[in-house]
């Protein structure tokens, strides 16, 4: 009987148990993600009940959300949470919609929106933000709870392209701080998801990083 219970044992402790995934397609690029990472199996289907309705992975979308440790495995600096106002602990996970490319109009909408405020609008107010070396340009005649956040303030006439550089994100107020859409490109793939403020210095290496699960999550499929 010791000697049953003993390999009974032994063999229950290599048991182990793959996590189920989820299979997109979004144009020509198919993607198996873990299930976790989905709303469906996560307290984000609570989370983002009131926009539910904007979405439909049916007409070539797919909300996707990666957890902070994710990120923090591959990039150090990363934060994995702050304290709100409220004293609640906030989790610095990537939310964001994968959307596929040929559903996508202008990438570069938003920059170019920016970048040519003073000819879309008269009422556009710009001020430095208070914490990092960027500027915030408002579509409004004073501060409200969002902007777009740029390298240097806009030009009233400009006459040359946007630098590749110069937009850093559209963002607006959250959590007791805020946070800034960020895009990256996979194959036939469009991901654009929140990056809190905390980690904007880190935006290209979470850029990265998101791209390179993105690369996992295709070879996945091959082996399913």
């Amino acid at each position: 009987m010791k000697f049953y219970l003993i390999i009974l044992v032994i063999i229950s402790t290599q048991v182990t148990y793959a996590e189920s995934l989820t299979k997109v397609q979004l144009d020509d690029t198919k993607i198996c993600y873990p299930s976790s990472f989905s709303p469906d199996s996560s307290f984000m289907k609570a989370f983002l009940a009131p926009i539910a309705d904007e979405l439909d992975s049916s007409d070539g979308q797919e909300l996707i959300y990666i957890p902070a440790q994710n990120i923090k495995a591959k990039v150090s600096g990363y934060t994995l949470s702050h304290i709100k106002n409220n004293g609640v602990n906030f989790e610095h996970e990537l939310t964001g919609l994968a959307y596929a490319s040929s559903q996508i109009g202008n990438p570069n909408g938003m920059a170019e929106a920016a970048w040519n405020v003073y000819d879309r609008t008269d009422t556009v107010y710009v001020e430095k933000d208070p914490n990092l070396p960027f500027y915030r340009v408002y579509e409004y005649h004073k501060p409200l709870f969002m902007w777009h956040l740029v390298r240097s303030e806009p030009l009233k006439n400009p006459s040359k392209a946007i630098p590749a550089d110069w937009y850093i994100g559209h963002c607006s107020e959250s959590a007791g701080s805020f946070s800034c859409k960020q895009t990256i490109n996979f194959e036939s793939i469009f991901y654009e998801y929140e990056l809190q403020a905390h980690d904007l210095h880190l935006r290209s290496e979470v850029s990265e990083t998101v791209k390179s699960l993105f690369k996992e999550w295709k070879q996945n499929c091959k082996k399913n």
